[in-house]
């Protein structure tokens, strides 16, 4: 997005009659912020429940993750290997060119998991 300034010194485009219905810049500009939210608001909005889902099943495998594998504490460093490989494979999918293999949907979808699942190492680590 670019904006525009523009000095009102000996310029006719500031009168009411060029288009504008007699609003100001301000009130332009204010408008069109609103309706580019709105319109980013009902994007996010599309699929909710099924991303809010995706990442609570990542959080809760991440949990599960550093509880089962930790116990030993033999696979700790494996584990965590395991987890930066599908994380950055998740990752690569998600900000690559598009596969046939894959939709573009189910990608995004296992990219809210792996938010899920990095979220929740992160939390889990201050448990320790």
């Amino acid at each position: 997005m670019t904006w525009s300034v523009r000095s009102s010194i000996n310029d006719s485009s500031f009168s009411p009659s060029n288009g504008t219905n007699g609003r100001t810049r301000i009130i332009r500009v204010i408008q069109e912020f609103r309706t580019t939210l709105g319109s980013k608001i009902e994007k996010v909005k599309k699929n909710l429940p099924m991303k809010l889902l995706f990442f609570l099943v990542g959080f809760y495998c991440a949990t599960a993750f550093s509880t089962v594998i930790g116990q030993t504490g033999d696979w700790d460093i494996l584990s965590a290997a395991l987890a930066v490989v599908v994380a950055e494979g998740i990752g690569a999918l998600m900000y690559s060119a598009s596969l046939p293999l894959f939709t573009k949907s189910l990608i995004s979808v296992f990219n809210y998991w792996k938010a899920g699942l990095t979220l929740g190492l992160f939390l889990d680590s201050f448990k320790y």
